[in-house]
Parts: structure tokens; C-alpha cells; sequence
């Protein structure tokens, strides 16, 4: 029994992680351009920027404030975006699968509106904050307000995640209230 655990242990640690692949860039292959908008499947992000030799996120100002509201989490997604911009950008030979995202946490704010910040993970690679908005036409009613340069291709794939925002929100409220 015990080499039996140990066995599968080994072959879950081989097997490899899913990762954003870029499947797109916008100025087609991006090498030397200053500025692109990469696709990763079912997410995309535009206005990523090549300053300095450095990979830049796209920023969110509002009222004279500066928010990064998409960062990248690990330093393998970060050399394939850089990869692009110094070599240029190979497409996958295969579509890749919708990645796989997780509600890391919740911040409650004390807006009215924006009721609280998502930091929204999608496989491990992209981390978004996202808003959790309370509806004004249907009060108990919640929507999600995600960055300007995030874009979905799959309105069944941001349904998919809006809804796990939601209920994260919803769940957390319960818990709160016992």
C-alpha cells in the first residue's frame, strides 16, 4: 500500500501544470514593438508594454490613483511574454483548453458600489482584481466589473468566472453573518 501511494505521489508531481500558452499577439509576432495585446486562449490582455528591456502590465488609473489590476504571477508565464517581444511568438500547434481560474481572495471595501476586490487566478499564471459590484436596479444583486484591458473570446468562459466570483462573494457573506 505504501509503494502504491508513493508511485501515484510520483507520477502526479511528473505530470506537468497547465499554463497559459500565447495563442495571439496583435502586431502579429510583437518582436520589437513597444506595445501589444496578447491572447492566451480564452483570456486575452491588451496594452502590454516593452519598456526598458522589462515586460509592463497594463495599469488602471482612476482619480489620479494608479491600480494594477492584472499582474503575472510566475517567472516562466513572464519569459514567454518577454520571449515575444525579443523573438517573436509561435502559436500553439493546437488550440489550448479554457484555463482553469480560482477566486484566491476577497477584499471588502466600504463603497456602496464596488462592494469588494476578486484576485482572480487563472492557471496559476495571471492574477486579475477583479470588482465585485453591488447591482443598483436589483437590490442583493451582484455583477463583476474586470479590468478595462482584459477581454474574453468565450462568453461561456466569463459567465463561468463571473458566476465563481459571485458565489465566492455570496458564500463569504454567509460565513460572516453566522
Amino acid at each position: 500500500m505504501l509503494k502504491l501511494t508513493s508511485v501515484l505521489l510520483a507520477c502526479l508531481a511528473a505530470a506537468p501544470a497547465f499554463a497559459l500558452e500565447v495563442t495571439g499577439v496583435k502586431p502579429a509576432g510583437a518582436k520589437g514593438a513597444a506595445l501589444a495585446d496578447f491572447s492566451f486562449g480564452a483570456v486575452a490582455v491588451s496594452s502590454v508594454s516593452w519598456r526598458g528591456g522589462a515586460v509592463v502590465m497594463p495599469a488602471t488609473e482612476v482619480n489620479g490613483r494608479t491600480y494594477s489590476d492584472i499582474k503575472l504571477l510566475n517567472r516562466a508565464f513572464y519569459a514567454r511574454i518577454e520571449a515575444c517581444f525579443r523573438r517573436g511568438c509561435v502559436r500553439p500547434a493546437k488550440p489550448p483548453k479554457d484555463p482553469s481560474f480560482k477566486v484566491l481572495a476577497l477584499k471588502p471595501l466600504r463603497s456602496k458600489v464596488r462592494v469588494a476586490n476578486a484576485q482572480v487566478s487563472f492557471d496559476g499564471d495571471l492574477l486579475v482584481v477583479a470588482g465585485v459590484m453591488a447591482s443598483r436596479r436589483e437590490p442583493g444583486t451582484f455583477w463583476v466589473a474586470f479590468p478595462p484591458e482584459l477581454s474574453f473570446s468565450s462568453p461561456s468562459f466569463k459567465s463561468a468566472v463571473e458566476s465563481g466570483v459571485i458565489d465566492a462573494w455570496v458564500k463569504r457573506g454567509k460565513k460572516s453573518l453566522k
